[in-house]
């Protein structure tokens, strides 16, 4: 039962969520220059290793990070998953003139093939998982992603680990915290760039952006003949 509520808050939150952006989208001078930094953060990063193919970017909402990012990489495509229905009818609509497909799935069930994505892309999507699915949306994430592949996250960047009702839904907790640290607990990830930002709300709300690259599993631990 609980998984369930989480889902249906979850999918009803996307939805809410891409219309308060809309009022961002168009008013707000942070919010795009937020958006704007994160795409270029993310081409001056990866170029530096990869020409990526196909992009993932997960809880896509209304598609502003893929609109950003497909700017700076006009030759890739893009795939963008979210739950909320009506979010991915609007970036269907406002991105229709470029070769982009959106699923209505989740982060821990993604409807993809192993090892197809060059990049996975988790714009302020991480806080609001479920605490429940948070392993299973890294594990996920690691089963898409090939080798020498990338994960970008534009996070709030606390010093500790913060836990607080959503403003906009009490049902809803989200969860601030280094995100980075929790995928590069796994040894085959390290983080390769880091950008900090001060959104001027004190030191709990700092931004960061953040990518790490995915190794090869022979690369990073030590080969030992058998019963060594």
């Amino acid at each position: 039962m609980q998984r369930m509520v989480d889902t249906v808050l979850w999918k009803e939150e996307s939805d809410r969520y891409t219309e308060r952006a809309k009022n961002l989208r168009t008013d707000s001078t942070n919010f795009k220059e937020a958006k704007i930094e994160f795409a270029k953060s993310i081409y001056e990063s990866i170029t530096e290793f990869m020409s990526p193919s196909l992009f993932l970017d997960i809880g896509c909402a209304y598609g502003a990070s893929i609109r950003g990012l497909s700017n700076y990489f006009p030759k890739s495509r893009f795939v963008g998953i979210d739950p909320g229905v009506q979010s991915t009818k609007i970036a269907k609509n406002d991105l229709a003139d470029k070769d982009i497909h959106f699923i209505n799935a989740y982060s821990h069930a993604i409807p993809c093939a192993d090892n197809s994505f060059d990049v996975v892309i988790l714009s302020m999507v991480l806080q609001w998982i479920p605490r429940r699915y948070l392993i299973q949306t890294i594990a996920e994430i690691d089963r898409v992603l090939k080798y020498e592949g990338a994960i970008c996250i534009n996070e709030f960047y606390p010093n500790s680990p913060i836990m607080s009702k959503s403003r906009h839904n009490e049902k809803i907790f989200i969860f601030k915290e280094d995100y980075s640290a929790c995928i590069e607990s796994f040894p085959w990830f390290k983080v390769v760039f880091r950008k900090v930002f001060n959104i001027n709300q004190g030191e709990y709300y700092q931004r960061s952006v953040t990518v790490l690259r995915k190794y090869p599993i022979e690369d990073v631990y030590t080969i030992k003949e058998k019963g060594e």
